[in-house]
């Protein structure tokens, strides 16, 4: 089968990212254009279309009237995902030697970004559901204990970056979070990939958005929550504490100098979708269903996890004995794909068209699972073993550019990496380059089933001591 015969597969239920559902719930204006001749919308940057860091044309207007619209000084479109934007973002905070502050949730293109431009990762630890095996939301008591750490006395902190929401959708009331970081004079950038529709429905019992809380930059994913085409984004900012200047400088940098135009257009349509009267009751709509269908499961003993997204479903398998892995091939083998496996739960994403009858086939699927599953194994979550704070004892980028050698992972115990442990999805390092390999880290790794079936004949480089 080719690729485009692939891309042609029709599953009974795609619940998984983009979270247009496989272009059922596109932008109207988009979908037209999708629908004219075949690759009419291909054009270079053109003086009418510019580009987004032009300070001229049809984009530049685009981006100037949503600025305007949500009273940040300025935003800008990206077509190389929430990483390209995340990674332009860390660039105009620090600079090389600088230090910066991280939750062990980060994504993985903000430890590429430290890498390649010599900055310095200060990790934090977060609180941990025993029920789930996830990551809990930051509260503020425990961002202050963080920051008032005496490990971080003597180190000027260039940024902080939080993750909020979290990839299935546990969110912390962000904008005291805010507040706290500017108090310590720390700029900070907030990863709301999954969590850009939190923007447009104020009125609908959802998680503030950082864009409303005043975080300096946030970085939105348009293709996971909102109905832009995957590698969509867009770039907040706002306030003084980080020069407009620098920050499209670092954009310039990183951003493809040929921008797909249709991505572009993308940009533009998912976000003005949001603002047309009819299009966001509708989506308030598809909101208001999803935690109709989230209430009627739990009714019905679906074990489902609660989360702050209403457009994630949280199946806790690991209640039941079932690890989220298993879950997922008996979910795919039935035509029903879900986004994100874990050892105790698997997470699928509603997106935003209506789901006709998917309560009753989802309570079907599970109990189908629940009767072919006759050996259950008894999970139980083990909490990362992480120290609250931790930094790498040698620079990331200066640990890929000593010798190494490539060891099985067992052997690496002591050892300081030069590699990036990172289980995809979610994309959240376990250990980056720089970082001592401790034998507890391992034999979590290993009892979690984070690096899949064959631990054994797994490898990673360490350095060469």
């Amino acid at each position: 089968m080719s690729i485009s015969s692939f891309l042609r597969k029709k599953f009974s239920r795609a619940l998984f990212f983009p979270s247009h559902n496989r272009g059922k719930a596109l932008p109207p204006k988009l979908f037209q254009l999708l629908r004219d001749d075949p690759g009419l919308w291909d054009l270079p940057e053109l003086p009418e279309l510019g580009s987004p860091m032009s300070d001229f044309g049809l984009i530049n207007d685009a981006q100037n009237y949503f600025a305007k619209k949500f009273d940040v000084n300025s935003c800008w479109f990206g077509v190389n995902g929430a990483s390209g934007l995340l990674q332009s973002s860390i660039l105009s905070m620090a600079n090389p030697g600088e230090y910066i502050l991280l939750p062990r949730n980060i994504h993985i293109s903000v430890i590429k970004i430290c890498i390649v431009a010599n900055i310095m990762p200060i990790f934090f630890d977060l609180e941990f559901s025993e029920i789930s095996g996830q990551y809990l939301p930051i509260k503020k008591e425990w961002l202050k204990k963080i920051l008032d750490n005496n490990l971080l006395k003597n180190i000027k902190i260039a940024g902080i970056v939080l993750v909020n929401p979290h990839y299935q959708g546990y969110s912390s009331e962000i904008k005291p979070l805010v507040e706290l970081c500017h108090r310590f004079q720390i700029p900070v950038l907030v990863d709301e990939a999954h969590g850009s529709y939190f923007l447009f429905c104020e009125d609908s019992d959802l998680p503030n958005s950082a864009v409303k809380a005043k975080a300096d930059l946030v970085v939105h994913s348009l293709h996971k929550s909102l109905n832009g085409l995957t590698q969509t984004a867009m770039l907040w900012h706002h306030g003084n504490n980080i020069e407009k200047s620098k920050i499209a400088t670092k954009i310039n940098l990183l951003q493809t100098t040929s921008p797909n135009s249709l991505l572009i257009a993308s940009c533009e349509e998912s976000v003005k979708d949001w603002l047309e009267k009819d299009s966001l009751e509708k989506y308030k709509k598809r909101i208001s269903e999803a935690r109709n269908i989230y209430e009627e499961l739990v009714s019905r003993n679906v074990p489902l996890i609660k989360t702050d997204d209403p457009l994630k479903i949280v199946l806790n398998t690991g209640s039941y004995g079932i690890d989220g892995f298993t879950a997922d091939k008996f979910f795919y083998k039935n035509g029903v794909i879900a986004e994100l496996p874990e050892m105790m739960t698997l997470t699928f994403c509603l997106g935003f068209v209506e789901q006709t009858n998917f309560i009753n086939m989802f309570e079907n699927l599970w109990k189908s699972l629940l009767s072919s599953i006759i050996v259950r194994k008894e999970l139980k979550p083990i909490k990362p073993p992480f120290r609250l704070i931790e930094i790498p004892e040698i620079a990331p980028s200066e640990s890929l550019q000593r010798c190494s050698q490539k060891v099985n992972l067992k052997q690496s115990i002591g050892r300081i990496s030069a590699d990036i442990i990172c289980p995809y999805p979610p994309g959240i390092p376990l250990a980056i380059p720089g970082e001592r390999i401790h034998k507890e880290r391992v034999d979590w790794l290993i009892k979690q089933g984070l690096m899949g079936e064959n631990l054994l004949d797994f490898y990673i480089n360490v350095l060469i001591t």
